[in-house]
């Protein structure tokens, strides 16, 4: 099986294989979701991994991949990385370089985003019944298998 079609589905994965708990992985993969509660978090992450057979198909095929000891899994290039850092001998341009990889592996960085100006944007969902507002949030996670 190659890469899943849906992009946020195929990043959850990849977090989960990684060694990421399901909660994080799927923070990772959707960023509108690390303003939510984890016990909501939890529950979509679950229902992604057991509900969606290409999801959890995916995850198997990519288990099997890094079961592989020719693949570096996230913690052996943490511990190689961590190894340059800390290597004397290597030039300081080359460890800040390994620091600077293991920040970005570990979500260290956050990019911040200054905006000038105003923006009136109401109370547009002050109208929106529960309901509705799960099925906006399923669109946004590509969870179309909800019941309603």
């Amino acid at each position: 099986m190659g890469a899943l079609k849906n992009p946020r589905w195929e990043a959850f994965v990849q977090n989960l294989v990684s060694g990421e708990s399901q909660r994080q992985a799927y923070r990772h993969a959707f960023p509108h979701s690390k303003h939510w509660k984890d016990q909501t978090v939890d529950k979509r992450a679950s229902e992604l991994v057991n509900k969606n057979g290409e999801v959890l198909g995916r995850y198997n095929d990519l288990q099997k991949q890094t079961a592989d000891k020719s693949v570096m899994v996230s913690k052996d290039r943490k511990v190689t990385l961590t190894k340059f850092a800390n290597d004397l001998k290597l030039s300081p341009t080359d460890r800040m370089k390994a620091i600077d990889l293991l920040n970005k592996m570990d979500g260290t960085y956050v990019n911040n985003v200054k905006l000038t100006g105003s923006v009136d944007m109401g109370r547009p969902l002050e109208k929106i019944d529960d309901q509705k507002l799960e099925q906006i949030a399923d669109k946004l996670t590509g969870d179309d298998n909800h019941a309603d």
